[in-house]
């Protein structure tokens, strides 16, 4: 009885402990960030809220993997999505990641930013739990999940819609927040679809945000292969274009239908039928379907906005504000109103 109790006990140090330092963390993190009123409805869940939500961590409830394991689970009566740490190894870096998710979302507010509900701090590395999004990736949507599931055909106008709307996002992002914020992992695995098909941008783990009167921040490089901006890798320079460039490799494989390592050579550099520009080869990369139901004039912008968008360097691309405008004038003219 008393090797239970001891047991036991040394269970909730552990859980004092893992809160007190994350909890101190976060807190600090918050205070840096300068946090808005998006991070007044963060709740802190206990351990045993997660475990009872992902119904003891059952496998048969996981729905994603890549940096994390994703649950689908239930916390008061609503379906969330439940981010748990696959590495399980507690270093600086990985609980920074998860908490730069944390402290990111709390300056944001936007419908086309997936909501994050709270975390569970009580952990040796911190839990996330975020609004369940029902349809998934866009990158599955596109390219097949794993050869488990085929491409899911999106029509041209949801395509100008989807790409509007993460437009909007990270305009938001560079523009409308007290800090700017850089997402630094922009890609379609990234961008996650509702029911309806509306598109909402997702795991902000190597986001940074960038103080008024400074126009860069010198960091390691992180993100997706194929998505990196090219200036970024040589001078490890982190500014707003970097998410411009991640957003023209999406432009493109919503386009073209290729996955990034299709369309992109290296992080670098282009394959030959993006560098040429030439008419007749970008039209026999883009998918027949699209030539169907969109005029050349909307698909012609669109693939003129992804080459300004994938300039080498930062000066030559537009703002996002700018990618928004050009967007929405595209989506008016194709009547980009659709769900599917």
């Amino acid at each position: 009885m008393m090797g239970f109790t001891k047991r036991r006990r040394v269970k909730f140090e552990a859980k004092e402990e893992y809160f007190l330092r994350n909890g101190a963390l976060l807190l600090e993190k918050r205070i840096a960030s300068n946090q808005g009123k998006a991070g007044e409805s963060l709740r802190i869940f206990s351990a045993k809220d997660i475990q009872q939500a992902t119904n003891n961590y059952d496998t048969r409830l996981i729905i994603g993997h890549e940096v994390a394991t994703v649950y689908k689970g239930t916390l008061e009566g609503r379906t969330v999505a439940i981010k748990t740490p696959q590495d399980l190894n507690p270093t600086d870096y990985v609980i920074d990641f998860f908490l730069n998710h944390v402290t990111t979302k709390l300056q944001i507010d936007h419908k086309n930013v997936v909501k994050l509900f709270g975390c569970c701090i009580e952990t040796q590395i911190p839990i996330l739990v975020f609004e369940f999004i029902s349809n998934g990736n866009l990158f599955n949507h596109l390219h097949g999940n794993n050869g488990d599931v085929g491409p899911r055909w999106i029509s041209w106008p949801v395509r100008v819609r989807i790409a509007t709307e993460i437009s909007y996002a990270l305009s938001y992002m560079h523009c409308a927040t007290a800090k700017r914020i850089v997402h630094r992992d922009v890609k379609s695995w990234n961008i996650f679809l509702d029911e309806n098909y509306t598109a909402k941008l997702s795991n902000f783990g190597f986001s940074v945000s960038i103080s008024p009167g400074e126009t860069f921040i010198r960091l390691q490089v992180e993100g997706g292969y194929g998505y990196i901006d090219p200036e970024y890798l040589k001078t490890r320079r982190v500014t707003e274009k970097c998410d411009v460039y991640g957003f023209g490799v999406v432009l493109l494989e919503l386009l073209t239908g290729k996955q990034r390592t299709q369309v992109i050579q290296t992080d670098a550099k282009l394959v030959n039928f993006i560098l040429s520009k030439e008419r007749e080869v970008i039209l026999g990369a883009i998918e027949g379907r699209i030539l169907e139901e969109g005029s050349r004039e909307d698909i012609d912008a669109f693939a003129e906005l992804a080459f300004r968008c994938l300039r080498e360097t930062g000066e030559e691309r537009p703002t996002m504000k700018e990618v928004v405008q050009e967007l929405r004038r595209i989506q008016n003219q194709s009547g980009s109103c659709s769900t599917k």
